[in-house]
């Protein structure tokens, strides 16, 4: 799964959209449109989301909270349980920002699909938990599953009343003073907390480049490439380490934000228009 399209094209063994006709009286074909009506407003939110700070913040929390919507992408199908209402809530708030900006994008879904707008706004969060699902399982599978076991774990004991910042120990807090947003990050702060705010300074542009190590010099540095090519056996020098998988997952799960499927440009034009105009606010 390296998309949207794709995710919901494999949700519920390949049968979300029969499930979905099925749950809402309409044709699968009818469903399939709906659900590619949505998914470019999706790939739209999350890359606006993922430009800033909270918006990063909101994501990862959400996906923190994501088992349930995992099951449900693994589901047969029986429709959205009633305990998942509330996380599809918190997914569509992640994706959009906010019950206003989710309303007008199932308003202008539901015209482009040709159903009632009515009908868009309860499939919209079970799409969007299924979305949810299948990013968490990418995430898991590909460097960020130590980081959100560590929300996880922060979030059972604080209640996640918090946030992220509250989770891991005043993550927002470091992540908000190297952007400029809130307190000061604190000194010396080490762990899962300071290694994800200085990968997302990075991707955000917003962290220093750390310092380049000295070299050793002198007897020290002669006798430890003595000792190395010793014990070495004349084996060829270790490779330099692999990229920190925490920052490959990130950029992973932003290449899993795109739409995967051509999107009309009038329908894109629309979508701009509904989160310009939210974005202003």
């Amino acid at each position: 799964m390296v998309n949207l399209f794709e995710i919901m094209q494999a949700a519920q063994g390949g049968n979300a959209y029969n499930n979905l006709a099925q749950q809402f009286g309409i044709g699968p074909e009818q469903a399939e449109q709906a659900v590619h009506a949505v998914l470019p407003a999706i790939s739209m939110g999350l890359q606006q989301q993922a430009q800033t700070m909270d918006g990063w913040q909101n994501i990862l929390s959400s996906l923190s909270q994501a088992q349930g919507s995992a099951e449900l992408f693994d589901a047969d199908g029986d429709g959205i349980p009633d305990n998942l209402q509330q996380q599809g809530q918190n997914a569509l708030g992640a994706m959009f920002g906010g019950q206003a900006a989710s309303d007008a994008v199932a308003a202008h879904a539901a015209q482009f699909a040709g159903i009632p707008a009515s009908m868009m706004q309860q499939m919209l969060p079970m799409i969007a938990s299924m979305v949810l699902g299948g990013l968490f399982k990418g995430a898991m599978g590909n460097g960020l599953g130590g980081l959100l076991g560590q929300m996880m774990q922060g979030g059972q004991a604080g209640g996640m009343a918090g946030g992220m910042a509250g989770g891991m120990g005043g993550l927002g807090n470091i992540l908000g003073g190297m952007f400029g947003q809130g307190a000061a990050p604190q000194q010396n702060t080490g762990g899962m907390g300071g290694m994800f705010g200085n990968i997302l300074g990075q991707m955000m542009g917003g962290a220093q480049q750390p310092a380049p190590q000295q070299p050793a010099g002198g007897l020290g540095g002669m006798f430890g490439n003595i000792l190395g090519q010793m014990m070495g056996a004349g084996q060829q020098a270790a490779p330099p380490p692999p990229a920190n998988p925490t920052a490959a997952g990130l950029d992973m799960l932003k290449g899993m934000f795109e739409t995967g499927k051509d999107v009309h440009s009038t329908q894109m034009d629309a979508l701009q228009q509904i989160f310009s105009q939210f974005t202003k606010r």
